[in-house]
């Protein structure tokens, strides 16, 4: 039981936190091919549109982050848009590990289902969870692909205010369909 404590807490703080701006020029992996940029960074390969920064997220698991910085909040200091993306050890099945982490995470009132099923992302199978959450008066809807890879967890999280999350889509597609496991 307290794993899934720790697994629901761990889940809870990426969403909290994973759009803080961080500065991209310290980034010596990423180059740019004028309309997207691309990193290469912890074992993943990704592109992102090219008016968006790499960001750090305070999540442990954390491994990429890249954020839209016309999007970031004056007050406190992060992006409304962003992707962060995690990698973690997990011993369970992946299909029991998302259902106990999402009937957990939905037990709260503040989070709302819209959808979960099964994707797929290039040659990756992945398990996905579309819901909103509330977040002091600011809904904010939330992608998340799930992926097995040689017995680790990659989570893709894709965070936008629900009223821009639309116009948001195709720059998550391009960072979700770039996404690579080196």
């Amino acid at each position: 039981m307290k794993k899934y404590i720790l697994c629901f807490m761990v889940i809870l703080s990426v969403i909290f936190v994973s759009g803080c701006i961080g500065d991209s020029n310290n980034d010596n992996n990423s180059t740019n091919d004028t309309t997207h940029l691309t990193i290469a960074k912890n074992g993943i390969l990704i592109k992102y549109p090219g008016n968006w920064v790499v960001a750090t997220s305070g999540s442990n698991d954390s491994i990429i982050a890249v954020a839209d910085p016309s999007s970031k909040d004056s007050a406190s200091g992060f992006s409304n848009v962003n992707v962060n993306i995690e990698r973690r050890n997990f011993t369970s099945s992946l299909e029991t590990y998302f259902n106990q982490t999402y009937t957990k995470l939905f037990s709260n009132s503040d989070y709302t289902p819209m959808a979960q099923g099964h994707t797929s992302i290039g040659s990756y199978n992945a398990l996905e969870a579309v819901y909103t959450q509330n977040s002091n008066g600011t809904i904010k809807q939330h992608r998340a692909l799930w992926i097995e890879h040689n017995n680790k967890l990659y989570v893709i999280l894709c965070t936008a205010p629900q009223n821009e999350f639309q116009n948001q889509v195709k720059n998550f597609d391009l960072i979700i369909s770039s996404f690579r496991i080196t």
